[in-house]
């Protein structure tokens, strides 16, 4: 091999790397871009330890006010805050906190929503990178999901499983963006003191 040809492949790999870097940062900060609300959770969750929490979803109940649901989960230090009355609006009051763990799993965040005192639903937000685990788990705890690839709040099909106090639900499917998270969502049973209802 002569010398110029040495240097055009030189010059060849020299460019696909600079390429490939450009691409790269492009991606990271297009990711960026599109998950910019998600960033602080993921900050606190890499830089601060938060409690591992057991959520127990069998004691859940539309019966539970705030206290009540402090009292499930003790140790947590939950934020509570009520929700403007405009359309749109989730629940009246919601109360999280972030955490490490949920039953053993990677978890970020926990979020409760009470209507008219009273618990309607609890969500655990869980991390791109565990989704099969946790699917895996959920289906070993509960067995087959008895409904399946219905649209739900979590904005895409799930699996449903019927529990006494109400419906466990979880994203079907893992998304394509590694930033977005799955959610394990808790729904009180209808008519568990009119849960769901503002």
């Amino acid at each position: 091999m002569d010398a110029s040809t040495e240097t055009r492949i030189e010059s060849r790999t020299e460019t696909w790397i600079k390429w490939t870097i450009v691409a790269l940062l492009c991606v990271v900060l297009v990711l960026g871009a599109l998950n910019f609300n998600r960033i602080p959770t993921y900050r606190a969750w890499v830089t601060e330890t938060s409690p591992e929490v057991s959520m127990r979803y069998a004691q859940l109940s539309g019966q539970m006010d705030e206290t009540a649901l402090r009292k499930h989960f003790e140790g947590l230090a939950l934020q509570c805050y009520n929700e403007p009355d405009q359309p749109g609006r989730v629940a009246e009051r919601i109360c999280w906190a972030g955490i490490d763990k949920a039953d053993g799993g990677a978890a970020l965040t926990l979020a409760a929503f009470l209507n008219k005192g009273r618990l309607t639903s609890v969500v655990v937000h869980v991390p791109w990178w565990v989704h099969g685990t946790w699917r895996g788990r959920l289906v070993a705890q509960y067995g087959k999901a008895n409904r399946a690839g219905f649209v739900s709040v979590l904005g895409g099909p799930v699996l449903r499983w019927t529990l006494p106090n109400g419906t466990l639900e979880y994203n079907r499917d893992q998304s394509w963006n590694p930033l977005e998270w799955s959610a394990v969502f808790w729904t009180a049973r209808a008519g568990d003191a009119k849960a769901g209802t503002p």
